[in-house]
């Protein structure tokens, strides 16, 4: 698996929510954390932020599920979805990614 994959996880998950939600998730990520979409998953923590401005403390919470969802189900995660956190599914997805893994436990 690439980086690339994990970004369409991404991707997947917040179109469920509306191609609009999706352009201003990471319209927001770039003008108030200046950072892109390809550099999310080094920044999950940003990601959680942004979520939480957008939807709200509780809406975050389910758009995140549906982001470690489809990580589950295209990395073959082993535990059931509600296990992880996002940093969580990110991190372990990102094991087998050359450069990728550094990046994420730094």
């Amino acid at each position: 698996m690439e980086l690339y994959d994990l970004l369409q996880c991404v991707d997947r998950a917040l179109d469920k929510f509306g191609s609009n939600t999706k352009q201003a998730t990471y319209w927001t990520l770039m003008t108030k954390e200046g950072i892109s979409s390809d550099r999310i998953v080094s920044n999950p923590d940003a990601l959680s932020r942004i979520l939480a401005e957008i939807f709200g403390e509780d809406g975050s919470k389910i758009v995140e599920k549906a982001i470690i969802k489809e990580i589950k189900r295209v990395f073959d995660l082993e535990n059931p979805s509600s296990y992880y956190t996002l940093n969580d599914a990110f991190e372990i997805a990102c094991r087998d990614m050359p450069g990728i893994s550094q990046a994420i436990s730094a």
